[in-house]
């Protein structure tokens, strides 16, 4: 099929892009899909069940040991692959077709989420091992991990807070805290 002159290959892909977002549109009424961002905040009840795991620690940390350890971050399409979630499937391919702009921001966000949770299980973990109390370290956790969740949120439901004043710098400083504090080195507020 040849292609008309007046019409170019991007024109064709831009017009079968909006076609396919629309199409995704469609079929969101009813389900827990923001229809203008395609996004599902279903996704952060992963999180918010590390949150959970916190606060449970704090009473009970032999009995929550074991899932902490265990906890593990999910991709967005591994959460919905793995999850009851009835529309699954469609939450998965609307996420492909997402904004760009509102995709690489959750994207960023959910980056950041994950480093953080983390850093913080590996600290919470390293003071549960040496029997050290954990009240202050889980409270500082659970609302570190809010916070990002909050942000999270906002873009998934479409309520875009400013872009975090966030140089690449500082992104790359807080990645390797997460690093360093998965091998142990320079554990900041949470020294003994």
């Amino acid at each position: 099929m040849e292609i008309q002159d007046d019409v170019s290959r991007e024109d064709i892909v831009s017009a079968f892009r909006l076609a396919m977002v629309g199409h995704f549109r469609s079929h969101i009424p009813g389900t827990n899909i923001n229809e203008s961002t395609l996004l599902a905040s279903d996704y952060l009840n992963h999180f918010h069940e590390l949150v959970m795991l916190f606060e449970a620690l704090v009473t009970e940390p032999e009995g929550f040991a074991k899932d902490l350890q265990a906890w593990r971050p999910l991709t967005y399409e591994e959460h919905f692959s793995q999850s009851g979630f009835r529309d699954k499937n469609l939450a998965i391919a609307a996420y492909r077709r997402a904004p760009s702009e509102v995709r690489v921001r959750f994207d960023e966000a959910v980056a950041r989420l994950h480093g953080e949770a983390l850093m913080l299980v590996t600290v919470v973990a390293g003071r549960l091992d040496k029997g050290e109390t954990l009240e202050a370290a889980c409270q500082d956790a659970v609302a570190r991990l809010r916070g990002l969740i909050d942000e999270a949120n906002a873009i998934a439901t479409g309520e875009l807070p400013e872009k975090p004043a966030q140089s690449a710098a500082a992104g790359k400083e807080n990645g390797q805290a997460a690093v360093d504090a998965v091998f142990g080195a320079n554990l900041g507020p949470f020294d003994p």
